[in-house]
C-alpha cells in the first residue's frame, strides 16, 4: 500500500491528540534502566526490516503481561504453564508523557479501522502482515503521527504503540521487577497460568 491509500480526511476523523495515559510496558531485565529503548523486531506494527521500531504499552498491567509474555501460547493446549525465568527475567516499567507532551495517535478502537478504510486484520488478526503493511505506511507517509492506539485482541484491553521516532515524548516513572509486581498473582490466578522451574 502507498500513503496515498488513506486519505488525510479519514486519517484526521480518528486520529487522537492527548496525554498518553499512565501505562506499563514489560521488557528484559537487563533494560531497567532504560525501559524506553525499542529495536526493529517483528510485531503487529512493525518488522525486523521496517527501519524504524515501536514501544508497545498497556494501561492495565494484565494487558501488558499477557501480550508480552502469554502470547498464543496456550492455543488448543491444556496445560497452562510460563517457565518462572520467563518472570524473573523481566522487569515492569510504568511509561507516562512527560509533562506538557501531546501525542498525536490513530484511534484503531471500535470501528477505527472501518472510517480509514483499513482492513480490519490491521488490529485483530493472529497474522500481523496487515498491521505491519498499514503501520508502514503511517510512518512513511504522515510524519506527525506518534503511534497508534488499538484493542487487546487477547484481553480486550486499550494497547498503545507508539513509533521511535516520539518515544522522547514519554518517560519511564517507575521500574521494578516482573516477579515482584503486586498484580502479578492476581492475573496468574484469573487466567489459570503455573510457574514451571
Amino acid at each position: 500500500m502507498s500513503g496515498a491509500s488513506y486519505s488525510r480526511d479519514r486519517i484526521d476523523s480518528v486520529l487522537l491528540k492527548a496525554k498518553f495515559p499512565d501505562c506499563y510496558r514489560i521488557v528484559p531485565g537487563r533494560y531497567r534502566a532504560s525501559p524506553l529503548g525499542t529495536v526493529s523486531a517483528d510485531s503487529r506494527f512493525c518488522s525486523r526490516n521496517a527501519g524504524y521500531s515501536v514501544l508497545y504499552a498497556a494501561p492495565d498491567f494484565a494487558t501488558a503481561f499477557i501480550e508480552t509474555v502469554v502470547r498464543d501460547r496456550f492455543v488448543r493446549r491444556r496445560e497452562r504453564t510460563v517457565a518462572v525465568r520467563e518472570i524473573t527475567e523481566r522487569c515492569w516499567a510504568r511509561v507516562s508523557a512527560r509533562p506538557g507532551e501531546v501525542l498525536a495517535l490513530l484511534d484503531l478502537r471500535g470501528d477505527g479501522c472501518t472510517r480509514i478504510g483499513a482492513p480490519s486484520d490491521t488490529v485483530h488478526a493472529r497474522n500481523h502482515a496487515a498491521g505491519r503493511a498499514f503501520a508502514r505506511t503511517i510512518h512513511a507517509g504522515h510524519a506527525d503521527i506518534d503511534g497508534l492506539v488499538h484493542v487487546s485482541r487477547l484481553t480486550g484491553g486499550d494497547v498503545y504503540a507508539v513509533f521511535d521516532r516520539c518515544a522522547g515524548k514519554l518517560e519511564a516513572v517507575e521500574t521494578g521487577a516482573l516477579a515482584e509486581h503486586p498484580d502479578l498473582p492476581a492475573v496468574l490466578e484469573r487466567h489459570g497460568i503455573g510457574l514451571v522451574r
